[in-house]
């Protein structure tokens, strides 16, 4: 008996082990989760909805963060040798030899060649000649040094040189904030269930993060120009003296010798910034908000941009640079944060003039600092340059490989094949391996993220950023483009009855978006297009274009505008290539 209850016992414990049980056990915890689930407040299905998004929308702007850094960590490498970073972008191909003394760079823009070596103060001329004699270019084109323009420059680290730099960082930044503008507006019209709330905030923290992170990347920047001043001389350097000789003259053209062009400092853009975001945050000129089922909307300015904006008039002095820098803060939305009425896009010429004050650049290191730099005293040495014209015909060959695929979408999208090509032309220089600083890729220079991803989901019906791989295809990428104008025209636009008004705005809107387009006619500085639209239809198409240009918040933007509907004109069919 007593054998049997135990064989008994034995039994109900294996039976209480058995994969059954275990399978039932699983089943009832996860009735309670779902029992807990159910039970939760609207507010907690709402925030884990917006962490939700959040969490994907980081996802997708990582590659930008990552691309970034790498960027920064090659420009240092460069500016430590050469005294600037002339890296490629969009328009300009930038290649360095193997030991970084030999720099080619074409110009696509202004088609012209350039060959630097970097030599020892001592070299002369004609020994620098020998170093490069004959290189080879893109395109199979030989460059001979004995038909170039000759110039030459110290490498000695001017404060000219660290205002150019701290320029790139503004104007990239500039771009990448303008890239949130769209995406907003992408958000919003696509009715994806994101509340309209989340998605101002979310680009309001974007923004901020990103003019915070430009104050940062601004500081090492002039911290290494100051190291290395201290490092060649012990003081501050005299501006640089771009002395420019010529050797015998060339044969086809006799060269014509000018300095070589400048960026403006930094520090004068302050002062533009000043001045256009008087006018972007005018309480007068800024409305209430409106309250539309799509469009983001200019709110009432906040008190933390009206200090932002009281900041733009202090001028940029010399001062003993921070070593402590404050963290950027999260961008991490919370639920309790959504505030329309609080809300206001900010104003990028505002955060852009924000952060040039905000970053002061002084000659004078901490004696420590100098000794702590891990990088190697300077050795005098300077860049001796040979530029000269490439073919005239260059252009138009390689626009000739691209042609027909822009006919073929064009015909597909119900898209002026002119206009296709004039983007083409103005974006990448019809250069499918483009690729510019935003980053945007390939001929149309396409965003992953933001046309590209409007394509996608519109089109191939696929929820998701395009791959940078893809947009390096001609075919993809042109495709892509296309698509993108044929959707601003016919989706985002359509209210605008005139063609020529239309074809205006989609210009506009392909560099800046259709919010930043609709800011330029609405009065409150809104960014509702319907609004937009009936003022549009009111207008000539003259007096849209003298109003885009006007209005536009990005002088990239203006400029954009100009350059692809001018160059309409070449590729029209009487100017066939």
């Amino acid at each position: 008996m007593r054998l049997f209850n135990k064989t008994i016992i034995a039994l109900s414990l294996l039976t209480l082990f058995s994969p059954s049980f275990a399978a039932n056990k699983d089943a009832f915890a996860e009735l309670d989760q779902a029992t807990q689930k159910a039970k939760r407040s609207q507010s907690e299905i709402n925030q884990e909805f917006i962490d939700y998004i959040n969490h994907r929308l980081d996802e997708y702007e990582k590659w930008r963060e990552d691309y970034t850094k790498q960027l920064d960590e090659q420009r240092k490498e460069l500016i430590n040798q050469w005294g600037s970073a002339e890296i490629s972008d969009k328009t300009t191909d930038v290649e360095y030899s193997s030991d970084d003394t030999v720099k080619k760079v074409i110009d696509y823009d202004n088609n012209t060649a350039t060959v630097s070596v970097l030599v020892d103060a001592s070299v002369s001329e004609a020994q620098a000649k020998q170093l490069i004699k004959k290189a080879q270019l893109a395109d199979g084109i030989t460059f001979d040094p004995r038909m170039a323009q000759v110039s030459e420059e110290s490498v000695n680290y001017s404060k000219q040189r660290e205002d150019q730099e701290r320029t790139f960082i503004l104007q990239q930044t500039q771009q990448q904030m303008n890239e949130y503008d769209i995406q907003a507006e992408r958000l919003i019209s696509a009715n994806t269930g994101i509340p309209d709330e989340f998605i101002y905030q979310r680009a309001h923290n974007k923004k901020m993060a990103l003019i915070e992170e430009a104050k940062k990347r601004m500081l090492v920047v002039s911290r290494l120009y100051q190291a290395k001043r201290q490092q060649l001389e012990g003081t501050a350097q005299a501006e640089p003296k771009p002395a420019s000789h010529t050797l015998a003259k060339p044969a086809v053209a006799k060269p014509v010798v000018t300095k070589p062009a400048v960026e403006k400092p930094a520090a004068q853009a302050v002062e533009k910034a000043s001045e256009q975001t008087a006018q972007t945050l005018d309480p007068q000129k800024t409305g209430a908000p409106q309250k539309t089922a799509k469009p983001i909307v200019a709110e009432p300015s906040t008190a933390a941009n009206e200090s932002a904006l009281a900041k733009t008039a202090v001028p940029v002095v010399e001062q003993p640079l921070v070593t402590e820098e404050k963290p950027v803060e999260s961008t991490a939305v919370e639920s309790a944060q959504v505030e329309p009425a609080q809300l206001e896009p900010v104003s990028t010429d505002a955060a852009i003039a924000v952060a040039q004050v905000e970053t002061p650049v002084t000659d004078a290191l901490p004696v420590e600092e100098v000794a702590a730099n891990d990088e190697p005293a300077p050795v005098a040495k300077k860049v001796i340059s040979y530029k000269i014209s490439l073919p005239n015909n260059n252009l138009a060959k390689r626009a000739s490989q691209y042609q027909p695929m822009a006919l073929q979408e064009s015909d597909k999208w119900s898209v002026d094949p002119a206009l296709v090509m004039a983007i083409m032309h103005s974006e990448s220089a019809f250069r499918p391996d483009a690729k510019s600083h935003v980053p945007a890729f390939g001929l149309m220079q396409i965003v992953p993220s933001s046309a590209g991803r409007d394509v996608n989901k519109q089109v191939r019906n696929i929820d998701a950023p395009m791959e940078e791989s893809d947009l390096y295809q001609p075919p993809i990428n042109v495709e892509t483009g296309t698509a993108y104008l044929h959707i601003l025209n016919d989706k985002y636009l359509s209210n605008i009855k005139d063609d020529k008004s239309r074809l205006y705005c989609t210009i506009a809107a392909y560099n800046t978006g259709a919010g930043n387009v609709a800011r330029a006619f609405n009065s409150n500085r809104s960014t509702n297009i319907q609004t937009a639209s009936e003022k549009i239809n009111s207008m000539t198409p003259d007096q849209v274009y003298t109003q885009l240009i006007k209005n536009l918040p990005y002088d990239e933007t203006k400029n954009y505008l100009k350059k692809v509907s001018s160059r309409m004109a070449l590729y029209q069919p009487e100017n066939a290539l």
